[in-house]
């Protein structure tokens, strides 16, 4: 049955290319032309032909500048500098080179004073378990898996509920206040 329609989406799919030369715009004109591709191969191959042409040394000083920045041996305390400058907006972007239409300042940043933490997991109910049951596999639809989207929704259900309870308690606590 899926080879069926695989093969019909394929055989659609092919028609409808073809078609394409065939159907013509109100000017006249077809969508496509194999002119079209006569110019992007063109320019494609003027492209590639540029590439090859640049000299060995070039190419060898462009690979050796990327193995440099791309290197992991480097001193684990050397400083690292990045620049940073502010846009018309008053955003600051950070970046390892230094902005050609800003004025960028340079900032070192020594790696020992640098703090990774490690992400934090968040349970919202402490009664429940966040474990993942082994018939809880992930799908290959992820978030849009009918199982993923009816616990979604049941999720959502518990928090509303949650939220109107915490919201009566609330008001509770503040006619009593208010009472006193």
């Amino acid at each position: 049955m899926i080879k069926r329609f695989c093969y019909l989406a394929v055989m659609l799919l092919l028609t409808s290319v073809a078609l394409l030369f065939y159907i013509k715009k109100p000017d006249g004109k077809p969508y496509l032309e194999l002119s079209m591709f006569e110019r992007y191969s063109e320019k494609v191959s003027g492209d590639v032909s540029d590439f090859a042409s640049q000299s060995a040394d070039t190419l060898t000083s462009q690979a050796k500048k990327l193995t440099e920045k791309l290197s992991f041996s480097k001193d684990v305390n050397t400083p690292v500098v990045v620049y940073k400058w502010q846009d018309e907006h008053g955003q600051w972007h950070y970046a390892d080179t230094p902005h050609p239409n800003y004025v960028s300042t340079p900032v070192s940043l020594d790696p020992n004073d640098i703090t990774v933490l490690p992400a934090e997991t968040f349970q919202a109910d402490e009664k429940q378990p966040a474990t993942v049951k082994a018939d809880e596999a992930p799908s290959a639809l992820g978030v849009y898996d009918p199982k993923n989207v009816q616990k979604m929704m049941q999720d959502a259900e518990q928090v509303k509920q949650l939220m109107e309870q915490r919201n009566k308690q609330l008001e509770q606590q503040l006619k009593e206040q208010g009472g006193n």
